[in-house]
């Protein structure tokens, strides 16, 4: 019996998406989770730095908006909204309206900084031959990007008297908690490079 050449390919295209679609929602499952975990990690290793729940002088889930949007697109916002929405319930003072506002300006922030970043610097969607200054032009905006509607909401929902009373903290914060992470990635990824060099001489 023949196969028929039109069967193939419709079962091959709905395979492709249907692998597609569990590719967008394993990355999604996995930002949110990473999120979570060094949310958690700030909150025991650097709760010295704290100024509020949600403002650290050193944030490291800061690294994860914009690797997560470089990476995985809108998917990695998808998975920033539900990770925050997530540790937003930290705070007992913060509601679920709060806690979904405070989501969406984690999620959002990234996006519009990669965008604003790509046409800026004139790179590829791709990010191909991104270089370290580059890289820290993305950890700037995007935290000066995070750290602008994080306030202003702060402050029109009478959690600060100011719109700029956390700026400065939070933008640094996140600046530097961007750095410590890229930083550690990029030595764990050395150290483990001139490991394998040295196992294979």
């Amino acid at each position: 019996m023949a196969l028929d050449p039109r069967y193939d390919a419709q079962t091959s295209a709905a395979t492709q998406k249907q692998t597609h679609v569990l590719t967008l929602a394993a990355s999604a499952l996995a930002v949110a989770l990473l999120w979570v975990l060094l949310f958690r990690l700030n909150r025991w290793a650097l709760s010295s730095f704290e100024v509020t729940v949600f403002i650290s002088w050193i944030f490291l889930p800061a690294a994860i908006r914009m690797l997560a949007v470089m990476a995985c697109d809108w998917a990695g916002a998808v998975g920033l909204f539900v990770g925050a929405l997530f540790t937003s319930q930290t705070d007992p003072a913060t509601g679920l309206t709060d806690g979904i506002v405070l989501a969406f300006l984690s999620a959002t922030g990234p996006l519009l900084a990669f965008w604003v970043c790509t046409r800026l610097l004139s790179l590829p969607s791709t990010l191909t031959g991104l270089t370290a200054k580059q890289l820290l032009v993305f950890a700037t905006v995007g935290a000066l990007l995070n750290a602008l509607p994080h306030n202003i909401y702060f402050y029109l929902s009478d959690h600060m008297t100011s719109p700029v009373e956390g700026l400065v903290p939070m933008f640094l914060g996140d600046l530097l908690g961007t750095l410590f992470v890229l930083y550690a990635a990029s030595l764990a990824l050395r150290l483990m490079f001139k490991r394998q060099t040295n196992q294979r001489v």
